[in-house]
């Protein structure tokens, strides 16, 4: 996991202090792993997200759960 950090640690992460429930690595390392499973939505990345989050918590915390699709929406659009 350290590659994966290496290459999107220096991302700034754009949002407001107070409203950051879910870590930005978390979101992100949930993006791409769903986008590379096929999912073709925001709602598709929240369901795998939820499926596979055992999975997911092997190398991220996820210590709030999974993120909401518009949460998701919101912090990517951002970034």
């Amino acid at each position: 996991m350290s590659d994966f950090m290496s290459h999107f640690n220096t991302i700034p992460d754009p949002r407001v202090e107070r409203c950051k429930r879910h870590a930005l690595m978390d979101i992100l390392f949930l993006f791409i792993s769903a986008v590379l499973c096929g999912a073709e939505g925001w709602e598709d990345i929240e369901d795998f997200g939820h499926a596979r989050l055992d999975w997911l918590k092997k190398y991220f915390p996820f210590e709030n759960g999974i993120p909401k699709h518009d949460t998701l929406a919101r912090a990517l659009k951002s970034s």
